[in-house]
This record gives structure tokens, sequence and C-alpha cells, in this order.
């Protein structure tokens, strides 16, 4: 059966058609890898790379006799080293160690090129190391650098720190409030020379006043200081016997921690009266003991006179400064101590 050409032509255009759009796209496939082979070689990772560049100065070290070697390792080297991490996307140029090769390649000496070519190797090595070095930074920080800061920040002495408060941000902008309208008012201030002179002088009065105020309430207070009797003109109006009295009677109102703190100044001012010591109620009774320790008069009865008053210290610090509850026991002991210092019960 004879084929019409009518038919054949458009099929023969069709396939035609298709392999020219095949063909260009090959091309324009080829055309966009080219500038990535180009451009140099890629490495997914650190530890790639530092391969890599392990393995450049490895080549260096082994091809480093001739001039020949150095020149075929720097022109197999690729314009720069691409490297991808989970940050960005890193240009390294191989420019350098491309230098340091032609270095070592125009030398003459065998020696002098060989020390070149080392120094190329270290170059290499050394990127190398620091590319190992940022990967196990990488590695060990990236997972478990949140987990050591939370750990840290959750213990006790930490528990204070803390970002500022709702107060904290408050406060701050009523400080900037402030400054702002300081400003402002020391800007106006600026365009009228005259009211800036009253003003000065207005602060400048203010401040005298104070401080004058301030002189005349410590001079006078200071007077009044020194009105004021000395403890040695001061009339102490109970006696020993007056002190027992107050005494006994607290005790019979069941109010024992007072009748040990009236037993215990019963004592003080038999030994007042008796010249053992001075007169002077702004002591302490650990001053009052010392006092005692130290008198002269007490060289025949010394020792006993300074038990007893220990004890009845001793008792007064736990009663009355320690407002330990005290009993009648407490209160008996304290008279005998009393007893002890000299004083004359009935």
């Amino acid at each position: 059966m004879p084929i019409r050409l009518s038919r054949i032509l458009p099929v023969v255009f069709v396939l035609s058609f298709v392999a020219v759009v095949n063909s260009l796209a090959g091309t324009a496939h080829q055309d966009s890898s080219a500038p990535a082979i180009a451009d140099g070689n890629v490495y997914p990772d650190a530890p790639s790379f530092a391969a890599e560049l392990q393995r450049i100065g490895n080549v260096i070290k082994e091809e480093k006799a001739t001039a020949a070697e150095m020149a075929a390792l720097r022109g197999s080297l690729p314009s720069h080293w691409e490297l991808t991490t989970a940050e960005r996307r890193y240009s390294i140029s191989a420019e350098p160690l491309r230098v340091l090769l032609l270095d070592a390649e125009s030398e003459k000496k065998t020696e002098t090129r060989a020390a070149k070519a080392t120094e190329a190797a270290d170059w290499a090595f050394d990127l190398a190391n620091q590319a190992n070095a940022y990967g196990g930074a990488q590695t060990h920080s990236a997972p478990s650098a949140r987990p050591a800061l939370e750990r840290i920040l959750s213990r006790r002495e930490f528990g204070s720190v803390h970002g500022p408060t709702k107060w904290d941000l408050f406060r701050q902008r009523i400080n900037r409030w402030i400054t702002d309208l300081l400003l402002r008012f020391f800007n106006q201030v600026d365009r009228y020379p005259m009211g800036a002179k009253v003003l000065f002088w207005s602060i400048i009065f203010a401040v005298v006043v104070w401080l004058a105020v301030v002189l005349f309430r410590y001079w006078t207070r200071r007077a009044v200081l020194e009105e004021l009797p000395t403890p040695d003109s001061v009339a102490f109006v109970r006696t020993w016997q007056e002190w027992i009295r107050v005494a006994r009677e607290a005790a019979m109102r069941g109010n024992f921690r007072e009748a040990v703190h009236s037993t215990y100044w019963a004592g003080i001012s038999y030994l007042e009266d008796s010249g053992v010591v001075r007169k002077d109620r702004t002591r302490t009774p650990r001053e009052y003991m010392r006092s005692v320790s130290n008198a002269t008069q007490l060289a025949p009865s010394g020792r006993k006179t300074r038990e007893a008053l220990s004890a009845l210290t001793m008792a007064l610090e736990q009663v009355w400064y320690g407002r330990r509850p005290a009993s009648n026991h407490d209160f008996a002991d304290a008279m005998r101590s009393v007893e002890a210092l000299g004083c004359q019960l009935q």
C-alpha cells in the first residue's frame, strides 16, 4: 500500500522538534552544571574537608623533589573549596597554597625547594586541624550545651538570677520619663539666659539654707547632750536592800524572771556601796565581772566574790537576756549568790 508523503511529513517534523528540544535541554544541563565543577570541590562537612587537606599535605611531602611535580600538584588544585555546615556555607580560597607551591616550584636548589614544599604541606595540615577542631566543637556543643546550661542555672545559687521584672521595667520607664522631662526643661532654660541665672542662684540659696538648718540642729543637739550630767553625778535611787525587797515581791507574784533581774542589781548595788566597783550603770554585766576581777579591795575573799558574781551574771544572761523561763529554784540560787557577795539577808 503506498504511503502518502503528506502523512509522513508531520511525523518527521514532530520527531525532529523533539530531538532539537532534547539537545537544547542537555546543553543547558551541561552549562548549568559546569560552573559547579569549575568553581571548586564541595564538601558536606568539616571532617571530609579535613581529610582532603590531609591528603593534599601528604602528597606535597611525597612529591616535593622536582619543580615539575610541584607544578602538577598546583595545577590540580581547585580555585577554592566549599564547605557546608549546619549554620552556613563557607568558601575557602586555595590561593595561599598555590602561592606556596609556586614559590617551591621556582626554587633552583633542591634543599630550598624541599623547605618551601614542607611549608606548603604544613599550611594544609594546619587548615585540616582547624577543620577538625571546628567539627568536634560543633558535634559536642550543639546537642549538650542547652541541657548543661539548664542544669547550671537550676542550682540554688542561681535562684535569684532572672530578667527584669515588671516593677523593674516600670521604674525604667519612670526614670526615662523624668530624664526626658529634665532635658526638655533645661533646653527651654537655655533659650532664656536671665531665667537660667535666676534658677541657678535660687538653687544656691536653697542649698545654703539647708546647710544652715542642718548645722543649727546639730549644734543644738550637741548642746543638749553636753548639759546632761555625767554618770558619776547620777543619783541611784535604790539601795541593795530595796532591790532585794523588789525581788521578793516579784517572786511572791510568780514573776521569777523579774525577781532574778532585781536580785542581780541588788548585788551590783552592794558592790558599788562597798567600793569594789565604781557607780556606772552604762556598763554591761561582763564589764562588771572584769571590773571585779581587777579590783584590789578583794584580797581576803576575792575568789568567793568573783565566783558569786559570775554565777549571778550567768543567771541574769540566761533568764533576762536569753528569755529562758525562770523558776523559784533560779530565784533561790540568785539569792544565795547575793548572800555570798556579802549581803546580809533576813
